[in-house]
């Protein structure tokens, strides 16, 4: 549970500068390492698609996404933070599909790590490096759904 704390907080705060989950430990490479053999599950042609929603932030209303993912494994997902002057970031790079759902969006220009977990055909949820989605009350906010 202290570790959901915590990974909810690191996403709330990436509104004070950093635009996405990044890697807290050097724990987390080894644990995607460890997943990323497990297999891939996902079929990321009935996935593919753009996904929209508001997720939280801490020192604004919230983050409009759109994350576009795409069958050969290239996404692009475009983020506007409300009521924030330049608030505005995008970007497009590889995925890869960990422990069979989790998708790990690789931002090129930084390698920072963005992780959605695959929730059924119609949804995507943010969550940690090791897939676990966040909970009570504020879950449902960090679910992106399909257009």
């Amino acid at each position: 549970m202290m570790y959901l704390a915590v990974a909810a907080i690191v996403m709330m705060a990436s509104c004070s500068g950093k635009k996405t989950v990044q890697n807290e430990t050097s724990n987390d490479s080894t644990s995607i390492a460890d997943t990323a053999a497990a297999g891939e599950n996902v079929d990321l042609a009935a996935v593919a698609g753009t996904y929209e929603g508001t997720l939280p932030a801490a020192d604004c209303p919230g983050i409009k996404t759109v994350l576009t993912i795409n069958a050969d494994s290239t996404y692009e997902i475009k983020q506007d933070y409300i009521d924030r002057k330049d608030g505005h970031d995008e970007a497009s790079g590889v995925l890869q599909v960990l422990d069979g759902s989790v998708l790990m969006l690789v931002r090129p220009s930084s390698g920072e790590h963005t992780f959605y977990k695959v929730k059924d055909a119609k949804s995507v949820v943010m969550t940690d490096s090791l897939g676990n989605e966040p909970e009570g009350e504020m879950a449902k906010l960090y679910v992106l759904t399909k257009k």
